[in-house]
């Protein structure tokens, strides 16, 4: 595990007011993530806001120890109703779940009331709370996969879950009856925003059986961009792209067109906002 410096924390406030469309509410039992993947729009968020770290992005996580706790005041003061988004700025289910199980006590206590849930994560850990997601009444499901190659996920998300575990994640919760949307955000530049690399992805989708397609390009390139062509010369010593890269109109015309060919879901959007609406 990446992460060099874990702090326990306690919380005052764990569901936090959100105007995403897709929630009312947002709940990340840690602050900072494990993962880093180097695409992460979550650093670039915190330096827009003017939130300096110390240290690099996934060198830290906070641990909010008493998470589960205060969900359980707050859930009797919101509306039954209210949707609740799960891990929109870090990851809940990171190496640290393991050992705190927060994610897990927090999914315990939603249990008890109706209020949907939305929760997105690429850690193969989840697998370990499917009983109590089952307890849940209205829950929605994101698997992050960028790519479905384990050689390009070393290259751009070193220290996340291999891909295998990923999909044997997805295949498990399919089969378990959940509704799975699979986001492939972002669709890297360069790497898999051709014509094969997006009939390739989509027809992959299809064979798992998600319920939708989520998908993006790379957001915040004046933080990111830079970091992202470094990263791209070595995939190109790895697998060099011989099909020219697609604009973003031309990526959501490809992925339109073969996802209704393979029957996928894909929310229609203009591409290139950011794409976390995994309960709309």
């Amino acid at each position: 595990m990446r992460t060099r410096n874990v702090t326990e924390i306690r919380c005052k406030s764990i569901l936090n007011k959100s105007k995403m469309p897709f929630s009312d509410y947002t709940l990340n039992v840690y602050q900072g993530c494990a993962f880093a993947c180097s695409y992460c729009y979550v650093p670039a968020m915190r330096a827009r806001r003017g939130q300096i770290d110390e240290k690099p992005w996934g060198d830290w996580v906070q641990v909010k120890l008493n998470a589960a706790e205060v969900l359980r005041e707050q859930l009797l003061h919101i509306d039954p109703g209210a949707k609740i988004a799960i891990g929109t700025a870090t990851d809940s289910w990171q190496p640290l779940e393991k050992r705190y199980a927060i994610a897990r006590n927090c999914l315990e206590q939603i249990a008890w009331h109706s209020n949907p849930i939305s929760l997105l994560t690429r850690s193969p850990l989840l697998l370990r709370d499917i009983d109590v997601l089952q307890d849940i009444s209205d829950v929605k499901i994101g698997v992050s996969l960028p790519t479905f190659d384990d050689g390009t996920r070393r290259i751009f998300e070193p220290n996340a879950p291999a891909i295998r575990g990923r999909l044997n994640l997805i295949e498990a919760l399919v089969n378990a009856g959940f509704h799975v949307s699979l986001f492939w955000c972002p669709i890297l530049y360069g790497v898999n925003d051709n014509k094969e690399a997006i009939h390739d992805y989509v027809r992959r989708a299809a064979d798992l059986g998600v319920t939708r397609l989520i998908y993006d390009t790379l957001g915040y390139r004046d933080f990111l961009w830079n970091a992202h062509l470094e990263l791209l010369n070595s995939f190109q010593q790895y697998s060099p792209q011989s099909s020219p890269s697609l604009s973003n109109t031309a990526i959501a015309d490809e992925i339109n067109y073969w996802a209704d060919h393979y029957s996928v879901a894909v929310p229609k959007k203009d591409v290139g906002t950011l794409a976390l609406s995994i309960s709309v």
